[in-house]
């Protein structure tokens, strides 16, 4: 019996090496975990933890060849810092995108920590993540009621490793729940008057950034106050309106413009510069949005942004969401055109008197077959922002969204078209690709 118990100990220690490694391409359940650590007792122990620790170490060893070749691909290159001391030299930081879920990931840690001192949540900062209907129909000042718990192991985690957070997003019309405009926040009641929305958004705003620069001093960096408002189609937005605010959102309605009114962007940034100062914290205020690069919207962009800031300088820049390519197919990716459309963009809010930041960068590729023409994408792309970096000064942020390749993404599948399945940096376990050197090698010459 004493035998057995020692031979099982091994395996599941031999298990639980494997696990923490990290390089599994499919998440488990604990249930699953559990069942596995008893199936590796039934089995013969010494040759099943032999048999995997050596797996461990094959793959360990494979992983440093590869991204060794991978270096060597650049004649000359070899890497002598982090990726984010590199862009430091040219005034911006280096951030990308995390959720519970990859927080969960030593690899994904692992890679985080080593080259990005920016993070973005995904989804956990935005309205329909923290608002609690339940907690806001028992609110005894008729409030809005947050639940930041998903929201607050985000910024432990940036908060404990040095890493700066932009918070993403205060105010965006897509996905939000028509239940926070409506009377009692129940679905089945009479939307409440602008008035009293106001009230609502104004509340919202002002408990969101304080309850961050409390209980996370300094760790917010920034905001995307507004998220998506300039609309793309003329039917999406007021005749007559230069600055495009969308009043829907592919048929749906933005309950943001029709219970609020045509200023509720501007009202947005008037209470988040409020909430701010009350907090006396150092944070830039940002409009975030999609094809940023491109010249209609561009033009509307500039025109919302001045009406935001006719009065008071409420609106520190632009967030440029920067998804490049064709959407959900390889034509018209990696155009080189587009590179000049983006730098001529940047150039346009520089001389807003604007900072601009790259919120979501996603250099699409869809084929594998087309690796090494993206990894040249990739290297001239970042020569592009960091010449424009150093000429403009005005660049404060690069965050990566597309990170990592996942070639197991199905083509209806929203991040393979909003993305590419090899779109990364870094393969699917977080290895470094060319992509990665050929970005290095761009921010250091």
């Amino acid at each position: 019996m004493k035998k057995l118990l020692t031979l099982a100990a091994i395996a599941i220690a031999a298990f639980t090496l494997i696990s923490c490694a990290g390089k599994s391409k499919n998440t488990t359940t604990p249930q699953n975990e559990t069942k596995k650590q008893e199936e590796a007792v039934i089995k013969p122990a010494e040759a099943e933890s032999n048999g995997m620790a050596a797996k461990f170490m094959k793959s360990a060893e494979k992983t440093k060849e590869r991204e060794k070749a991978q270096a060597a691909e650049i004649e000359g290159f070899e890497q002598k810092e982090p990726l984010y001391e590199s862009a430091a030299r040219h005034g911006f930081k280096f951030g990308t995108v995390v959720n519970p879920q990859t927080l969960d990931k030593k690899a994904y840690v692992d890679m985080v920590k080593a080259d990005f001192n920016s993070i973005t949540a995904a989804n956990e900062f935005k309205a329909y993540s923290l608002l609690s209907q339940y907690s806001s129909q028992k609110s005894e000042n008729g409030m809005p009621v947050m639940n930041y718990y998903r929201a607050d192991d985000i910024a432990q985690f940036a908060q404990e490793n040095g890493i700066k957070i932009r918070g993403h997003v205060l105010v965006w019309d897509a996905y939000m729940p028509d239940w926070f405009f409506r009377e009692e926040y129940r679905y089945d009641r009479d939307f409440v008057s602008s008035d009293v929305m106001k009230k609502r958004l104004k509340y919202y705003i002002e408990d969101v950034v304080t309850h961050f620069e409390t209980n996370y001093p300094g760790v917010v960096y920034c905001w995307d106050v507004v998220n998506e408002a300039v609309a793309d189609g003329a039917n999406e937005h007021a005749a007559g309106d230069e600055r495009h605010v969308r009043t829907k959102r592919g048929g749906t309605t933005n309950y943001f413009y029709d219970v609020i009114g045509p200023d509720y962007v501007e009202l947005s940034f008037k209470y988040a510069r409020e909430a701010v100062k009350k907090t006396n914290a150092n944070i830039k205020l940002f409009y975030n949005d999609y094809n940023c690069f491109m010249t209609g919207k561009r033009t509307a962009i500039g025109k919302l942004i001045e009406s935001i800031n006719k009065d008071e300088k409420l609106c520190d820049g632009v967030g440029m969401q920067g998804y490049v390519g064709g959407y959900g197919q390889q034509s018209g990716c990696m155009n080189p055109n587009d590179i000049n459309s983006f730098k001529n963009a940047i150039v346009f809010y520089s001389k807003m008197g604007l900072e601009v930041q790259v919120t979501e960068l996603a250099l699409r590729n869809y084929e594998k077959a087309k690796a090494t023409q993206h990894a040249n994408f990739y290297e001239n792309f970042f020569k592009m922002l960091a010449e424009v970096a150093d000429e403009q000064k005005s660049l404060t942020c690069v965050a990566i969204w597309g990170i990592c390749d996942n070639p197991s993404l199905e083509k209806d599948d929203y991040s393979y078209k909003m993305n590419g399945p090899y779109c990364g940096m870094y393969n699917y376990d977080c290895s470094k690709k060319p992509e990665f050197f050929r970005v290095a090698k761009a921010l250091t010459e």
